[in-house]
């Protein structure tokens, strides 16, 4: 399902994108098999584990943007392997947004996000 996720960042420009929204309830996620191309996708991984392993390998290149539970930015990563060797990350954070790298804008600058 695509959505509107409208970015928001502290000079008050706001950035507008349509991702696909998947929810995932597994502590393990293969991202690659939840995206559809190369097109912008907004993951809520929904579990009580505290921590969540994201597998980026085929996925590249994306920027990888960490929300909390109200949608605040937390924080960010990189996944820009061009190769076919393995690549993942864990987060705490259960609203991800991963966008095409390059980004038209500076993560310092992000504040909080709004999806729908």
């Amino acid at each position: 399902m695509k959505n509107s996720v409208q970015i928001f960042l502290k000079d008050q420009a706001v950035i507008h994108y349509e991702a696909t929204v998947k929810k995932t309830t597994h502590i393990f996620v293969n991202v690659h098999e939840l995206q559809e191309g190369h097109s912008p996708l907004f993951l809520v991984i929904d579990h009580h584990q505290t921590n969540s392993v994201l597998e980026l390998s085929k996925v590249s290149p994306f920027a990888v943007l960490y929300f909390d539970d109200e949608l605040h930015f937390g924080g960010a990563a990189y996944s820009l392997n061009g190769s076919e060797s393995a690549f993942g990350t864990g987060t705490s954070y259960k609203n991800v947004l991963l966008l095409p790298y390059p980004i038209p804008f500076d993560l310092a600058n992000v504040s909080h996000l709004i999806v729908g």
